[in-house]
């Protein structure tokens, strides 16, 4: 047994198959390409409305919090290799590091 990049501890043979992640982010990460590949941008920005209202809520907090890190680090590398798209994934960036450390609105008063 190892920790993946994610933290997680599988078996060796899942992190080299999964670029380094367990089964269930790689699933994860790979299910939100997926989506994009299919419908776009606008289709993840819907996915993401609607995994807010119902993952972020608590319920699950270890795997969206492992999730969205996947993702930051992901569209950090986009925003080099996709230079067209900057706006839309800065975009993303900010929405994905707002979830992982949200403000606390008593305290902007």
């Amino acid at each position: 047994m190892i920790k993946a990049k994610c933290g997680h501890v599988v078996e060796k043979k899942y992190i080299d198959v999964h670029d380094g992640l367990c089964r269930k982010c790689h699933s994860n990460f790979s299910f939100i390409l997926d989506i994009v590949s299919k419908g776009g941008d606008d289709a993840l920005v819907q996915y993401w409305y609607g995994m807010i209202l119902t993952n972020l809520s608590g319920v699950n907090k270890q795997e969206s919090t492992c999730l969205i890190e996947h993702l930051i680090e992901y569209y950090r590398r986009q925003l080099v290799m996709v230079p067209s798209k900057e706006r839309y994934i800065k975009k993303m960036l900010y929405m994905l590091n707002s979830l992982r450390e949200p403000t606390d609105i008593e305290k902007l008063r």
